[in-house]
């Protein structure tokens, strides 16, 4: 009987196995494994002039406009139906007690490719790697999905060209580094902190 595979097995395919048990762990979501959570403390921050943009992001459910220390972070992911599609919901309880959501869901596309859509039919193409243990999305451009047309959005023309990482700690803890990098304008925006397997 052959082994269903997650679907970050599916994306990696061997680079899976270069990856720590740890990182593997919190992503092996499979129809018999059907949920995983993490918890851990976030660091959210941006430059002023980006607060704007965030309110909009926000609007379609993307992203976090919560600066500061010490945001109280949990995360759960899960498999329905289909195991090419992962579901991400975040739940963010920034110092000042205001909680906020941020919902996603990751779509296969080909080899070392997925797409994270969230809300009104935003996504991002991002390009996966292992690095020296570390796990590393790459965005290659942003698009909006209106039915069957796809409309391609350069990074510049948003925020800039992201990259996340995820580098195990531990047996149980692993580092999350977010950031966005403009072109013109340097980081954007950033956030990361270290994460708990439940």
């Amino acid at each position: 009987m052959q082994t269903e595979l997650c679907l970050m097995q599916q994306v990696l395919g061997a680079d899976w196995e270069k990856l720590p048990p740890v990182i593997q762990r919190h992503y092996q979501i499979t129809s018999a494994h059907k949920n995983v959570t993490v918890k851990g403390t976030m660091t959210i921050d941006y430059p002023f002039w980006v607060k704007p943009i965030l309110l909009i992001t926000r609007l379609i459910g993307a992203l976090i406009d919560e600066k500061g220390d010490n945001n109280q972070v949990y995360v759960e992911k899960w498999q329905q139906e289909n195991p090419q599609i992962l579901y991400w919901r975040r739940d963010i309880q920034a110092q000042n007690g205001k909680q906020t959501v941020f919902s996603s869901r990751m779509e296969y596309q080909q080899a070392h490719e997925l797409i994270e859509f969230v809300g009104g039919g935003f996504g991002i193409r991002l390009k996966l790697s292992v690095e020296n243990g570390k796990l590393i999305y790459r965005s290659q451009s942003h698009l909006l999905k209106l039915g069957n047309l796809i409309i391609p959005i350069p990074d510049w023309l948003i925020l800039g060209h992201a990259t996340i990482s995820e580098e195990a700690l531990s047996d149980d803890s692993f580092l999350l580094d977010f950031k966005i990098v403009h072109p013109v304008f340097g980081k954007t925006y950033a956030y990361g902190g270290v994460f708990y397997c439940a």
